[in-house]
């Protein structure tokens, strides 16, 4: 029969061929996967071991517990509450155990997806059990759903957000709702800023309306930081013209 100590170091070893990470810590064996993770102490699993000396019977049997554990609280996506949203490029990167799905936008800013579940975003990992393709087809079309018009920050100014504060606001850039009336309003050539989640500035392209974007920037108190970049759309192409 195995000691304690050679029974701990084995079961570590093996249920490391079955899950992302297992380590002991102190008195407990600690498995973690991409979302969750379980912990079990030592003790009760070499009980266990003692009690049928058959250790590949208490791995098997413990890799079922573990697994069971683990996917019973495994994500799953509801498609009428997924949304886009624009988060800066290093959103997430302290984080190095989640992995968001993510694309490019712009220079500096991703495109994200979550499930809006109340007071938090949920966001969708490269490891869910998701059909992306789906998902983003149903983010979209969830997100073009959304109403909110863009105004006149002064009326000597052709300089516009959006009337009403949402998370939303700074993605509603890239909805086939406000790029309407981006053209109808502005043209297609413009200018445009999001500071932050709930902050979308748009302009005429013309130079004299970049230095009082960058002011709104740094007037914007919205701790969900975005970019501090303002952008020009010019023949269908994202460029950065000022940081």
């Amino acid at each position: 029969m195995l000691t304690v100590a050679d029974f701990s170091n084995k079961m570590i070893f093996d249920l490391n061929k079955t899950f992302p990470i297992a380590k002991l810590q102190e008195k407990y064996v600690v498995v973690e996967s991409e979302q969750n993770s379980v912990s079990i102490p030592i003790n009760c699993i070499y009980k266990e071991y003692q009690d049928t000396n058959d250790y590949k019977e208490t791995l098997t049997s413990y890799i079922r517990i573990i697994s069971d554990i683990l996917n019973q609280y495994k994500f799953k996506i509801d498609y009428t509450n997924v949304y886009p949203l624009l988060k800066s490029r290093n959103f997430g990167e302290e984080n190095k155990n989640l992995e968001f799905y993510r694309e490019q936008a712009f220079a500096d800013i991703d495109i994200f997806y979550a499930s809006d579940i109340g007071e938090v975003f949920r966001f969708i990992l490269k490891a869910d059990d998701v059909d992306f393709d789906m998902m983003k087809k149903a983010a979209w079309g969830n997100m073009n759903k959304m109403a909110n018009p863009l105004v006149k920050l002064d009326k000597t100014l052709d300089v516009f957000c959006l009337k009403y504060s949402t998370d939303y606001n700074s993605t509603l850039l890239l909805s086939t709702a406000l790029q309407n009336q981006i053209y109808k309003k502005i043209g297609r050539e413009y200018l445009f800023a999001i500071p932050s989640a709930t902050t979308l500035i748009v302009s005429k392209l013309h130079s004299k309306y970049i230095k009082i974007i960058e002011s709104l920037i740094a007037m914007d108190n919205d701790p969900n930081k975005v970019s501090s970049k303002v952008y020009r759309c010019k023949n269908g192409t994202f460029d950065i013209v000022s940081n």
